[in-house]
């Protein structure tokens, strides 16, 4: 039996959301890329013609040598096991397609705030994206819809569009570290005559502090003294480290805590290890929330009453993170929701994506029959957990069972997306990577590219990461 990654947890699927369980009519998708023919051959080994190739080659041959090597063997970037993860060599964006991913990034961000406004007043929006029912009950209360930060990972395909992976909006990592890659590379780089683009925001050691300052100023019209960095015990620190040198070194007084330590301080506040605290930086997984159960809730009280102010707050991160904003990206009977603009620029990348609970039997018959072009993800789940890819599935029965419990749980069906190889900057056969472009209102600040030879490249996983200059 094919074994599905990680918790699956009462109250996901459709009985948590409201709105009757009515099914939708969909046409199955048609291949958007290379799939193995009838003899399993792979149809498509292809590079993303986005990378300047010329500049990973320089790169390779500066990193073979004395400085470059010792940069090379350096860098790290997210502290997500118990040794830092090694960082890949630099890659460089071809010029001509900044502009392109600019305007990308800031449609792509105003799709998802409104998907995030939408869902409380459009009773179809929540049907398609629902919420396990203890989660349910507080995004419903809260009023917050603003998406300050969030990642987009994407997939190149070979015609050199983009496809849209998944959206990270509750607590995106990566951001930082990838600015430290560029920024640790840079001056090598113009010592060997290499033209590099202007820095991206995130290449400032400052900036993760100088922007969450910015937020929390403009949310509370002063600057906060203190600023409580909020991360479960032993869970994933990513990131957390970054944040705390930055808001040290302009002033700010950090206090670490886990979120299950917010409580009420008796003055309409919010108290962090009996501290009075009113901003803070939530490293918080979604399935970590869910673990804790009853104990999170002070700290989600907290954060949808306003209390306690984090970034996305509460509906920006609960919806804005959830996989299934692609389901609703990716149907058509939404496509009223959004600016039209906006959604002639983002639906083309997003992959044929459905709740897979309101898919009608032709799709279901589809989805059974096809393993090979189809991939099941649990919609809050992260770091490649609750992911099962067809064609990684050993025969059709294990396949049924696992179609069996998506559609019991409410989770995506997606049409399986290839993506690229990366030659040249690891030994042995060449790796697949994807892109990750990280935003702050709707303006890129930082990019990064994860390679692996596995279908998943997340760097919990074997991905990995490499700095993108842009």
């Amino acid at each position: 039996m094919h074994q599905i990654p990680g918790p699956g947890g009462p109250g996901t699927g459709p009985a948590a959301a409201a709105g009757p369980t009515t099914a939708t009519t969909v046409m199955p998708p048609r291949p958007s890329a290379p799939l193995p023919d009838q003899d399993g051959v792979d149809l498509g080994g292809y590079t993303w013609a986005g990378l300047d190739e010329d500049f990973t080659r320089d790169v390779v041959a500066i990193a073979r040598k004395g400085e470059g090597r010792e940069l090379a063997e350096s860098q790290v970037f997210e502290i997500v096991r118990a040794q830092p993860q090694a960082q890949g060599l630099p890659l460089r964006v071809r010029p001509h397609l900044r502009g392109e991913l600019d305007a990308f990034v800031a449609s792509y961000h105003r799709v998802i705030e409104t998907v995030v406004a939408a869902w409380e007043h459009d009773r179809g929006l929540r049907e398609v994206l629902t919420l396990p029912r203890v989660l349910h009950e507080q995004v419903a209360a809260a009023r917050d819809t603003r998406v300050h930060l969030l990642r987009i990972d994407l997939l190149p395909q070979p015609d050199g569009t983009l496809r849209v992976l998944e959206t990270n909006a509750n607590c995106p990592g990566g951001l930082p570290g990838a600015g430290r890659g560029r920024s640790a590379w840079r001056p090598l780089l113009a010592r060997h005559g290499i033209t590099l683009p202007p820095p991206l925001p995130a290449d400032d050691a400052l900036w993760p502090g100088s922007w969450l300052l910015r937020l929390a100023e403009q949310h509370a019209g002063g600057r906060p003294e203190t600023v409580a960095l909020l991360c479960p015990d032993g869970s994933y620190r990513a990131d957390t480290r970054d944040y705390d040198a930055a808001l040290t070194a302009l002033g700010v007084r950090v206090l670490h805590a886990d979120p299950r330590e917010v409580t009420a301080d008796g003055s309409h506040g919010v108290a962090v290890r009996g501290e009075p605290v009113r901003h803070a930086f939530a490293k918080v997984g979604i399935q970590d929330l869910l673990r804790m159960g009853d104990d999170a809730a002070p700290y989600l009280e907290a954060v949808r009453e306003g209390r306690l102010f984090v970034q996305n707050g509460l509906r920006g991160r609960l919806i804005g993170d959830n996989k299934l904003c692609l389901a609703v990206l990716s149907d058509p009977r939404f496509a009223h929701l959004f600016d039209a603009a906006d959604y002639r620029r983002v639906r083309p990348a997003v992959p044929w994506s459905r709740n897979l609970a309101y898919c009608d039997a032709a799709t279901l018959r589809a989805v059974l029959r096809d393993r090979d072009r189809y991939v099941l993800k649990r919609p809050l789940d992260t770091r490649g957990n609750g992911v099962v890819i067809g064609r990684e599935v050993a025969d059709g029965s294990a396949w049924e069972a696992a179609v069996g419990l998506a559609g019991d749980e409410g989770w995506l069906v997606q049409e399986y997306v290839t993506s690229p190889h990366l030659y040249g900057v690891m030994d042995g056969p060449a790796p697949r990577h994807d892109v990750a472009l990280g935003a702050v209102d709707g303006r890129l600040v930082s990019a990064f590219a994860r390679a692996s030879h596995g279908e998943r490249h997340n760097v919990a996983g074997s991905g990995r990461p490499h700095p993108l200059y842009l």
